[in-house]
């Protein structure tokens, strides 16, 4: 199964690719940015992260341990933010902050 997800992280268009065969990619500004062939993965470290300047550290990680779903969350000053998720809804602040 493979699954694509967009969407945008303080002005960036991110892209995820992510199947059970060939890994998962992050493409942000539509270069890739990092990569992941790994066959599990426990949802506690990030599969996949990118440096966006002055915005912070976009972390993804898998929503879960056999699944293709993804969370993403920008990492700044010692703060986490939740940016994305591939299978439930935001709060209206949490997609404002994303902006």
């Amino acid at each position: 199964m493979r699954k694509e997800f967009e969407f945008n992280v303080k002005g960036h268009k991110v892209k995820i690719t992510n199947s059970w065969l060939h890994g998962a990619k992050l493409y942000v500004d539509g270069d890739l940015r990092d990569f992941d062939k790994s066959l599990t993965a426990n949802g506690k470290i990030a599969l996949l992260s990118a440096n966006l300047g002055e915005f912070g550290i976009l972390e993804i990680f898998p929503s879960s341990f056999f699944t293709v779903e993804m969370d993403a969350y920008l990492i700044c000053k010692n703060s986490k933010q939740y940016v994305f998720s591939s299978h439930k809804r935001l709060s209206l602040a949490e997609q404002r902050t994303a902006q």
